[in-house]
């Protein structure tokens, strides 16, 4: 019997061990504090690592030409739940209240006030005002949320300015777009309220994208978000690594996971550049991609009202359009995985808003419930 209960002790102590291997591990890293999550982390005991989304509402479906998208990019949602889709193709902002019932639309082609060339990006401030990136007239377009015009901020003082977020205390993020010489470059800066740089977070620079030159636009992926309480976190995604900053500007934390590449195949490489819209007349810009041997470690990132971080990888589920979603909590250790098709873009009242492609081939907006257990 007392040999039966020191197997059973060392068997306890293996297993134990075990665990260990695959817990996170906390380091201090040239000054930062660095959370290492193993391959295959376990999330740490009495967490809730059950993630289940119920659908609730779908738009952008049917034939109506206002009701339905020719290529949305990008959304945005106000406090009482009505979304701001933002149609590339149609030059228009539409929009839905909260049941999915359309609403209005907002702009048309156009250089004029009010009007928009090549609409890139959109986002609700502070003040409750629309502010949509239009980028070939190099100016941010401001709405009322009634769609009211109300001004235009000249950016032709810049090569350009895309990709704006905003956080509870008015700052900005962006990525601003600048030449030197023969390069071209991306710098990711926080910037104040009037849109006047503060600090840059990265520089990432690339060949001038004339005809002929080959670009590998995988490294030229970067993403951010602010959380709740204006930190940054940052992921360059050549390294499975997202980076938190604070509101100064101070690196802090940094989140890494292991994981096993995945390769391209020549499939991918095909659906991608299907995927791609020739925007510039004249030139096909497709010719100009070239693609490494293997993705990159992860596609992006979202972060939730609670600071929970959503990290989509390359990593393929069983569906078409499934991909293996890495979770983590607010501290960066690693609590679950989910397989979903959805691309997240947002998270605002307990609510997962994404982008999705119908078998069709339609891409729609999706609401989901978000339940934890």
């Amino acid at each position: 019997m007392k040999k039966t209960g020191r197997i059973v002790l060392s068997l306890i102590i293996v297993i134990s061990f075990c665990d260990l291997l695959e817990a996170q591990k906390i380091k201090t890293i040239d000054g930062v504090k660095t959370i290492l999550n193993g391959n295959k982390p376990k999330p740490p005991k009495a967490t809730l690592s059950n993630l289940r989304l119920e659908e609730e509402l779908t738009i952008g479906e049917g034939d109506d030409p206002e009701k339905s998208f020719s290529e949305v990019t990008g959304f945005s949602v106000d406090d009482n739940g009505y979304i701001y889709a933002l149609d590339i193709k149609d030059r228009k902002v539409k929009i839905f209240d909260d049941s999915g019932a359309y609403v209005r639309s907002i702009g048309k082609k156009g250089q004029g006030p009010g009007e928009l060339n090549m609409p890139s990006g959109i986002l609700i401030s502070q003040e409750n005002e629309l502010i949509i990136e239009d980028t070939l007239n190099r100016r941010l377009a401001v709405f009322t949320l009634e769609g009211e015009f109300i001004k235009n901020i000249s950016l032709a003082d810049r090569l350009g300015l895309v990709n704006l977020m905003q956080d509870s205390q008015g700052y900005f993020l962006g990525r601003e777009i600048g030449l030197d010489g023969d390069k071209m470059y991306f710098e990711i800066k926080k910037y104040d309220a009037e849109l006047k740089p503060l600090f840059t977070f990265d520089k990432i620079e690339f060949a001038v994208p004339l005809p002929g030159t080959k670009i590998n636009i995988m490294d030229l992926m970067s993403l951010y978000q602010f959380d709740g309480e204006g930190n940054v976190f940052y992921g360059r995604n050549q390294e499975y690594e997202i980076k938190v900053f604070d509101a100064e500007g101070n690196h802090t934390l940094s989140i890494r996971k292991d994981y096993n590449p995945v390769k391209i195949t020549q499939e991918d490489k095909d659906e991608m550049l299907d995927r791609i819209p020739n925007v510039t007349p004249g030139v096909n810009i497709k010719e100009m991609f070239e693609f490494p041997k293997q993705y990159p470690p992860y596609q992006f990132f979202s972060l939730d009202e609670q600071g929970k971080i959503y990290v989509r990888t390359w990593e393929k589920g069983e569906i078409k359009g499934e991909y293996v979603f890495d979770i983590f909590n607010p501290e960066g250790i690693f609590i679950a995985q989910y397989i979903s098709k959805a691309d997240i873009r947002l998270w605002k009242d307990n609510k997962m808003y994404s982008i999705e492609e119908t078998d069709a081939g339609f891409k729609v907006i999706k609401r989901y419930g978000v339940y934890w257990e």
